[in-house]
């Protein structure tokens, strides 16, 4: 039923359409119109996109892809190294550079003696104001340092510090010397552990 209505409604637009000259000059004139639009937009959009820019017209834009030269095209295909560990040659188990700096400290019973005798002398020296709830072990953080301090916290351990608070400090280097005993911001006995001053 409301298909054939419709078909009766598009049969009096026909006829309508057939019968006035006006009308018919009308649907010419939009159709024409469209026709022009379109035109203009295939020709903006192709200039647009040549220049590399938006094409843009009306209500469409569209991304222009700017278009590549054979040039363009190698050069990005090509991948450029500029990293200073390229290995270039025959591998024999060291990849990349060989590092000769810093090297790496150990704790000796000498170390052990120095730091009873500093902890005591301080203790001594320091004592109606240190902090006895815990003893602070500081060090730079660095890998090297890092390590020393894994070295020297079961020593504490084993003079009897049952608490060991880890901080990391800025400490400068002291020539011949690996630790220092002070005091920690909260009055504790804080072992420094100075950084390496042995670069090769």
């Amino acid at each position: 039923l409301l298909s054939s209505q419709t078909e009766r409604n598009m049969d009096r637009v026909i006829e309508l359409m057939l019968a006035s000259q006006a009308l018919q000059w009308a649907v010419l004139g939009v159709l024409l119109l469209v026709a022009a639009m379109l035109l203009i937009l295939f020709v903006q959009y192709n200039i647009d996109r040549a220049k590399g820019r938006h094409a843009k017209f009306l209500w469409f834009e569209v991304n222009a892809v700017r278009p590549q030269s054979d040039k363009e095209e190698q050069e990005a295909s090509q991948p450029s190294i500029t990293g200073k560990n390229v290995n270039a040659g025959q591998n024999y188990g060291e990849i990349g550079d060989k590092y000769t700096g810093i090297k790496q400290r150990e704790v000796t019973q000498e170390d052990v003696r120095y730091l009873t005798e500093e902890i005591e002398k301080f203790s001594k020296k320091y004592a109606d104001k240190i902090n006895r709830s815990h003893i602070t072990l500081g060090y730079p953080g660095c890998k090297e340092t890092t390590n020393l301090a894994n070295q020297i916290y079961p020593v504490l351990q084993r003079m009897g510090f049952n608490k060991i608070e880890i901080c990391t400090l800025q400490t400068f280097g002291v020539v011949g010397r690996k630790f220092g005993v002070s005091n920690a911001p909260d009055n504790s006995i804080m072992i420094e552990i100075f950084p390496a001053d042995n670069v090769e």
